[in-house]
């Protein structure tokens, strides 16, 4: 009942969304540990599914892998416990219930509620073989998808940025390569979910997957989607030094924790 009363006066709180023509594939990024935005993007959210339009939303923080079983569990219960144990979410990983208003806001709006990332396994197979190990299910799509030296090196820096600097060397052209098939898997997810008849698919997923020159706008754009049907928004924190390329900033406080470059060097 508390989401009910919370949704509604999302929903009345900002009615110049709903007039607004929504595109095919909203990106909603985040800072993932920071629940300002998380509740501003479920406000959002609530307010765009009030139009009845079918709409899927993709989680990064859940597997593609679980979408079966996440399907079956949401036509049993909408409850979000037990969808987010059906779609495998790592609830330690991802702090929750740090995106449980993203859930409900979904569940409320009548969404269907999707996994869109690979699987560990995958990625550490990737991460270990390179290349030549791309799931078969995205290699059609990746070879599609331009990827030039510049973007190489722009992907790198923000690995190592996002990293403090204190990645080690041999590390930084796997996890680019790790983040560039996440990208992919993601896009193909969205793909997937607008064939099987959703008129709208809506990502939830980090900024770096929504920047638009490096992350999953490139690949939907490599499969025919035209850029005008893709709005991809970064929800970024005051200070911040992002510089990824959005349709969309979106500016909250920054969330209150402790410095992270201090254990990742340690």
């Amino acid at each position: 009942m508390k989401w009910a009363v919370w949704f509604l006066g999302a929903c009345l709180a900002l009615p110049a969304l709903a007039q607004q023509a929504a595109p095919d594939f909203l990106l909603l990024g985040e800072v993932h540990d920071n629940a300002e935005q998380h509740r501003l993007r479920a406000a959002r959210l609530a307010t765009l599914l009030a139009d009845g339009r079918p709409t899927a939303v993709v989680f990064e923080q859940m597997p593609a892998a679980a979408n079966a079983a996440l399907a079956a569990q949401q036509q049993r219960s909408g409850e979000v416990d037990a969808l987010i144990t059906a779609g495998r979410l790592d609830r330690r990983g991802w702090r929750w219930p740090l995106h449980e208003p993203l859930l409900a806001a979904s569940v409320a709006g009548g969404a269907r509620v999707l996994g869109g990332n690979l699987e560990r396994d995958e990625l550490r197979r990737l991460m270990r073989e390179g290349e030549g190990a791309w799931p078969p299910t995205l290699w059609a799509l990746v070879q599609r998808t331009s990827w030039s030296e510049a973007r190489q090196q722009a992907q790198l820096k923000a690995i190592d940025d996002g990293h403090c600097g204190a990645l080690p060397a041999a590390m930084r052209a796997p996890m680019a390569l790790a983040q560039r098939a996440r990208d992919a898997q993601l896009a193909q997810t969205l793909l997937d979910a607008r064939a099987a008849g959703a008129e709208r698919v809506v990502l939830i997923a980090g900024n770096g997957h929504v920047d638009r020159e490096l992350g999953v706008p490139r690949y939907l754009e490599a499969a025919g989607v035209a850029p005008a049907r893709i709005l991809a928004v970064g929800y970024l924190e005051h200070g911040s030094d992002d510089a990824g390329r959005y349709d969309e900033r979106v500016q909250t406080a920054a969330a209150e924790r402790e410095d992270p470059c201090l254990a990742l060097k340690r």
